[in-house]
């Protein structure tokens, strides 16, 4: 079967080939376990039940998840991936939550024919999605939790090499929001269907951020949940771009988010630079637990 599950289309038979992706058809994951450091209402006090997939078809030069998107990791069956969510679900995890696992969507639908658990399901997706297969997972996924990294072309070109990646973003936001036009919480605030998006604010690109701000609030509103997202620090091929070698600078996150304040963002979430960043990152060892990463 080629595939055309992201917007490379590349038409790769990954039953013989990897894909743009870098993987087969056969799953890989890099780590699951309870990650306590998403957004409040998707982390909540017992933690996501996080699941990182191997592999990425945008391959971003300063990914912070850098070997994992390269293809660092495991593999695992589907019976396995299936036995995951429900090591995850018992823990006592708020949510399953799938990172960079669009390569994997038929896999997952598999995986959820033999164990749907009944924790919410979160996709965590780099922005760069097809709405056919955003349409494929409408019934397995209950939130939302896209970035949205560029809404310029030249950095979405320089870093990506994906020129096309703010109209395909946007059209894919646009997509999720429609089979989530509500945001649910529960008693204690824990998100239960939705859509929160995301935006890495990098070092010297702060016009690109002003824009994504621009139209994120024009085409999903002032009260859309967003998390402004301060922990860039230079990692993989980060050090290439001598705008990207250093860490991003307080100063650039202030202005960012002062920008998100006269719009009038009502639903932003914060995150402020500090020096240990890379606490955010995992080591992907391929290892399963249903322990919180700290």
């Amino acid at each position: 079967m080629n595939c055309r599950l992201c917007p490379r289309d590349c038409g790769a038979d990954r039953a013989l080939v990897t894909g743009v992706c870098g993987m087969p058809w056969s799953v890989k994951i890099g780590r699951a376990c309870r990650h306590i450091w998403e957004e409040p209402p998707i982390s909540g006090t017992r933690g996501s039940g996080t699941i990182f997939f191997s592999g990425c078809s945008l391959k971003c030069a300063y990914c912070q998840n850098y070997a994992l998107s390269r293809g660092q990791g495991r593999e695992i069956s589907v019976r396995e991936l299936a036995d995951v969510f429900k090591l995850l679900e018992d823990s006592g995890a708020h949510n399953i939550n799938l990172v960079t696992a669009t390569h994997y969507a038929c896999a997952i639908l598999r995986a959820m024919e033999i164990y749907r658990p009944s924790i919410p399901v979160v996709f965590n997706c780099g922005g760069y999605e097809s709405e056919r297969t955003i349409l494929l997972l409408k019934d397995i996924v209950d939130i939302w939790l896209p970035d949205y990294k560029y809404a310029l072309s030249a950095p979405a070109e320089r870093y990506s090499r994906a020129p096309d990646y703010p109209e395909r973003a946007l059209q894919a936001l646009q997509c999720m929001r429609s089979l989530a036009p509500e945001d649910d919480f529960d008693a204690d605030g824990i998100m239960q269907k939705g859509m929160i998006i995301r935006h890495l604010v990098l070092p010297g690109n702060l016009q690109n951020t002003f824009a994504v701000l621009d139209s994120t609030v024009k085409h999903f509103g002032k009260d859309v949940y967003f998390s402004l997202m301060g922990q860039y620090y230079p990692a993989g091929e980060a050090k290439r771009f001598p705008e990207l070698s250093s860490p991003i600078k307080p100063l650039e996150y202030k202005i960012a988010l002062s920008h998100a304040e006269k719009l009038g963002m009502q639903n932003a979430f914060i995150q402020l630079p500090e020096k240990n960043e890379s606490k955010y990152t995992p080591v992907f060892d391929g290892s399963v637990s249903g322990e919180v990463y700290e």
